[in-house]
């Protein structure tokens, strides 16, 4: 027979006041329920506390407390304090929120039957922690103030495969790092990165983020990714893979994103099912700026399309190309890379590729431009593999190269670079551009504007070379004593 726990009586009157709360103090998981929602609390045979709708076993339960303090539905915040944590889950979701504390390491489990959007808040520090999150309902993650290693796994790893709104709160320092400690081994699907969200996420706030992947990629995510307008800075400090690693497609609207790393900058892979814009990259405004490493690594890689309509975007790549014994190819490095079409139309783009067989833009199929500026620079030799051989291009298409609008200024190596390097057209069609090459580059008869070329041209970095109206300021690591010109604008 249930009875009243006497403290229970207690409670409910003293909680008839407005704002207070009640809290079920279980170890390092506290439940606060509001006055409004606390209602009758049962116990039955002295063994469980009911409250609402959850039932809590009276031997696990540290204290209950009552105070002024007031808590927001459908949150649960988790703060961090060297080796411990703490989770506070508001009373609307406690009958379907389960929270597990070991040390600083949280996993939060959501059941199916929760239908209210969760905002997970974590904060604070911690040296040896981790937040590990399982649901299937959209939820928000807020940042708040939260510095977080694990040096066994991910830091944050996301399992909803739903939307997850990433937010970074405003005026706060955030800061992500995982690892495998000596001796260990982690192959779950979590840690392919530092932080790893399974599902598709939406980032605002105007905080700062810093993640450094020590194992493999920084950010990972198995679906899209989106940067809103107003959004902080997001710092990539270290990526031993790829410095964000997104499934279906990254959209960039804003925010400031800087990433080094040993693998790709960005890559975006397509998902296997028929996605909304499945392998590509959009970007349309914010800053972002990328420098990779590794060895036939990309700073952009997208599988489809890569559009860019606004921003500003720097992406840079040292590495050498290297022969691909799984493609039986040379796979070169390349500052931007798409298997896909090359659009752009506003933004301003500065691409450098220093390696050996390195490419400035490499794109399987068109290359359009009619707004924006962009400059393109590649330095490296010719590598050779056998019988085979890659080549420092420029801007580099497996289909037409069309220039209508904008200011495109490109210079490839003299080791046998071209400015623009097609086997089908270069279309002058009205951008201002200057080429410049050790190999020439000739416009298409069909193009709707003319271009001139000049040989044996002596082209010093840091000098600025003028021809027909258009002007280039060469690169200070370019040189050549023997470059190809190619010009043409609007008034040619």
């Amino acid at each position: 027979m249930k009875k009243l726990l006497t403290l229970a009586i207690v409670s409910a009157a003293v909680l008839s006041v407005n704002a207070q709360t009640l809290r079920i103090n279980m170890g390092d998981v506290t439940y606060a329920i509001p006055a409004a929602q606390a209602g009758e609390m049962l116990y039955d045979n002295a063994t469980t506390l009911t409250v609402g709708k959850k039932s809590y076993p009276i031997s696990a339960i540290t204290n209950i407390t009552i105070d002024d303090s007031s808590v927001s539905d459908n949150t649960v915040n988790v703060s961090y304090n060297g080796n411990t944590a703490h989770v506070e889950i508001s009373g609307n979701i406690a009958p379907y929120i389960t929270a597990e504390v070991n040390g600083s390491h949280v996993n939060v489990s959501a059941s199916a039957s929760l239908e209210n959007e969760v905002t997970y808040t974590l904060s604070g520090n911690s040296s040896n922690g981790s937040f590990y999150m399982e649901g299937s309902t959209a939820m928000g993650l807020v940042l708040n103030g939260l510095t977080l290693t694990n040096p066994d796994s991910a830091a944050i790893n996301i399992q909803n495969g739903k939307m997850i709104r990433v937010s970074l709160a405003d005026r706060t320092a955030n800061s992500l790092a995982d690892g495998i400690s000596a001796g260990g081994d982690d192959d779950s699907d979590g840690h392919k990165a530092a932080f790893y969200i399974d599902g598709h996420s939406s980032w605002t706030g105007t905080g700062s983020l810093n993640i450094a992947g020590n194992v493999k990629h920084a950010f990972c995510s198995d679906e899209y990714t989106l940067f809103n307008e107003g959004l902080g800075t997001i710092t990539v400090s270290k990526a031993m893979g790829d410095g964000f690693h997104i499934n279906q497609y990254f959209k960039m609207l804003g925010g400031t994103l800087s990433i080094t790393s040993s693998g790709d900058g960005i890559d975006v892979e397509k998902k296997k099912s028929d996605k909304t814009g499945n392998g590509m990259m959009t970007l349309s405004g914010g800053t972002l700026t990328v420098t990779t490493t590794g060895n036939a690594t990309k700073a952009l890689k997208c599988d489809d399309n890569m559009v860019v309509t606004g921003g500003m975007i720097t992406a840079t790549t040292s590495g050498n190309a290297i022969y691909d014994s799984a493609e039986a190819d040379l796979s070169s490095n390349a500052a931007a890379k798409c298997d896909g079409t090359f659009t752009m139309t506003g933004g301003t783009m500065l691409l450098t590729s220093t390696g050996a067989g390195g490419k400035g833009i490499n794109s399987t199929g068109a290359i359009t431009i009619s707004g924006g500026t962009l400059t393109v620079v590649t330095t490296g030799d010719v590598l050779e593999y056998g019988t085979l051989d890659t080549k420092p291009q420029a801007i580099k298409s497996d289909g037409n190269i069309t220039l209508s609008g904008g200011t495109i200024l490109s210079c490839a190596s003299s080791d046998s670079g071209t400015a623009f390097k097609t086997d089908y057209a270069v279309l002058t069609n009205g951008a201002t551009l200057m080429g410049i090459g050790g190999k020439a580059t000739t416009g298409a008869a069909t193009s709707t504007h003319g271009s001139k070329k000049y040989k044996d041209v002596n082209v010093k970095g840091g000098t600025t070379l003028s021809y027909d109206g258009v002007s280039f300021t060469i690169p200070s690591i370019y040189s050549n004593s023997s470059a190809k010109v190619i010009v043409s604008s609007a008034s040619m």
